[in-house]
């Protein structure tokens, strides 16, 4: 899923992680400690923790396998195209504009810390 933005609000859309994130992912994920799972795993805490490894998600063998520990550059890879990333996952999800995927991600580093 992309969602698109005109190139007049691209920019200023770019710079704000938070309202992308609740835009693009806020849905199924909570950054919020304490928060469960949704559609997908809570993501407070993502930055350093094994991929796969919420208690109480139904993760896919492939996420559950995967054997990394997510950090920026997983995170921008996964929001690149998830299903490219890891091969065989559940979410199907990717985001073409490296400015978007970025503040995203900024935004977890920073918002989704243990």
């Amino acid at each position: 899923m992309s969602i698109p933005f005109s190139p007049f609000t691209r920019k200023s859309a770019a710079a704000d992680g938070e309202t992308l994130f609740r835009q693009q992912c806020g849905t199924c994920h909570s950054v919020k400690k304490g928060d469960g799972p949704r559609a997908g795993p809570p993501l407070y805490g993502v930055i350093g923790r094994k991929a796969g490894s919420v208690d109480g998600f139904d993760y896919s063998d492939a996420l559950r396998g995967a054997g990394f520990a997510w950090d920026a550059g997983h995170l921008e890879n996964w929001l690149a195209n998830s299903n490219q990333f890891v091969p065989g996952s559940y979410m199907n999800y990717h985001q073409d504009d490296d400015a978007i995927r970025k503040s995203i991600v900024q935004f977890l580093e920073t918002n989704a810390k243990r």
